[in-house]
């Protein structure tokens, strides 16, 4: 189990032969002496975790290997986000690298884990080798006592949670976080000023998130959210991913706001950013609006995973917006010395900055889909990309399609795009739809697998 460099962050999969604890150390065992390597010795491993089933038991055995292998850890007392333990490693001088254990957004039953360097940022490679006989069976892992941190406080008591209950505190309407029993839950005991929907962090993560759960699911649950309100139509909810990075918003007016939307509306709204770097399966809107609105504002484009947009800001750190359609937004501010990651609770803090009152973003959202009038969604489907390629050739006759490194993009001429591309952590294609209601409408069931 690897982590490709033109694919996501951390390592992924379904507990089984091949992907147990022992795959675990291993990976371990590949990352850590890279990253530790003209370290100071005495600067420790901070280790977090997640709140699914296994992770704090997973945490605990990294930590115990680690010592073992003589490096000093933390360990994290109870789930946190990962950006949380990725800016406690960036602001820290103190720490060397973090280990979570997280499958970030995958569903229920995956387990994994994220690397973060003495930066906080995501590893960009994979180890030249990720073999389970290069580490030792978990039995033989003595149990130790590490040094216990409370991540989760520390981050609601830094710059993220306190701009963030700030701009609650400033906004005009009714803000409403729904963690989706994912890491971001853990936040409530410590930002009392924040309503939380789902806020209890549950051991099989099954909530609704940002992706890769379908649009259509994610609003039924805002829905539900919203008719608890006494006055709906002042109502933002913030739906965040499992572990904290990913964010996506809905109004009773304008529904679902994914992470492309909110990119061009900051920008729109004058953010002063002098780059725009986001993936190679954003939006056409984006590139769109930003060339229109904001020319001042360079567009760079990256392979798809949010390393890779991380990399490209630390190549050239001018303030920057970095874009994943799939619900990583990051500005870190004006500042180039900031903390250039995706983290869900930092980019709502900007958005509420932005847009004070419910009022403001539905109507800059109507301006933006009045120019710009497809939204992307994204689709996750049980076949290959080959045949998910074959059956949208016979959909869309007249639609144009070509072979682009790692995935195939289909055309109208105009504003319609259909990009398919494998996903990186679960035996899934991915599709991202930009096109009139009545193609995506019949998308689903084109690709459903055939039954034997």
């Amino acid at each position: 189990m690897t982590s490709q460099p033109t694919t996501t962050d951390g390592w992924r999969g379904l507990p089984g032969p091949g992907w147990s604890e022992r795959e675990v150390l291993a990976v371990l065992h590949g990352v850590l002496p890279a990253l530790l390597s003209g370290q100071d010795r005495g600067a420790d491993v901070l280790v977090g975790h997640d709140g699914r089933a296994g992770s704090r038991e997973l945490a605990g055995l990294a930590a115990d290997w680690l010592a073992g292998r003589g490096t000093s850890c933390r360990l994290a007392t109870g789930p946190a986000p990962t950006p949380a333990l990725g800016r406690m490693v960036h602001e820290d001088g103190g720490l060397a690298a973090a280990v979570v254990m997280t499958a970030s957004h995958n569903p229920p039953g995956f387990f994994g884990l994220k690397v973060r360097d003495s930066a906080g940022y995501g590893v960009v490679w994979p180890p030249a080798a990720v073999e389970a006989g290069a580490a030792p069976e978990p039995a033989g892992v003595a149990v130790r006592a590490h040094r216990a941190v409370d991540a989760a406080a520390a981050y609601a008591r830094g710059a993220v949670g306190r701009a963030l209950l700030a701009g609650t505190r400033r906004f005009g309407g009714r803000l409403v976080v729904d963690a989706a029993h994912g890491a971001v839950g853990a936040l409530a005991p410590h930002l009392p000023g924040l309503a939380f929907h789902r806020a209890r962090p549950l051991p099989f993560f099954a909530g609704a998130t940002p992706d890769p759960t379908l649009r259509q699911q994610a609003e039924a649950v805002a829905e539900r959210v919203l008719a608890g309100l006494p006055d709906a139509g002042r109502g933002l909810v913030a739906m965040v991913d499992g572990d904290g990075d990913r964010l996506a918003l809905f109004t009773r007016r304008s529904r679902f706001i994914g992470s492309a939307e909110q990119a061009a509306l900051l920008l729109r709204a004058g953010l002063p950013a002098r780059r725009l770097i986001t993936t190679a399966v954003a939006p056409l809107m984006v590139a769109r609006a930003v060339a229109a609105d904001r020319p001042d504002v360079e567009v760079t484009e990256t392979a798809v995973g949010f390393k890779h947009i991380v990399a490209a800001w630390r190549s050239d750190p001018r303030p920057a917006v970095g874009l994943e359609p799939n619900g990583a937004l990051v500005w870190p501010g004006p500042d180039s010395a900031g903390y250039f990651e995706r983290d869900s609770l930092a980019a709502l803090g900007t958005l509420l900055d932005a847009f004070p009152a419910v009022a403001d973003l539905d109507d800059a959202v109507a301006a933006l889909r009045g120019d710009h009038p497809y939204r992307q969604d994204i689709h996750t489907v049980a076949l290959e990309p080959e045949e998910v390629v074959a059956r949208v050739a016979r959909l869309l006759p007249g639609w144009h399609a070509a072979a682009v490194e790692d995935r195939w993009v289909f055309g109208d001429g105009g504003h319609g795009r259909i990009t398919v591309r494998r996903a990186a952590t679960e035996p899934r294609t991915r599709l991202y739809v930009e096109a009139e209601p009545a193609v995506g409408a019949r998308l689903p069931a084109a690709l459903r697998p055939a039954r034997n």
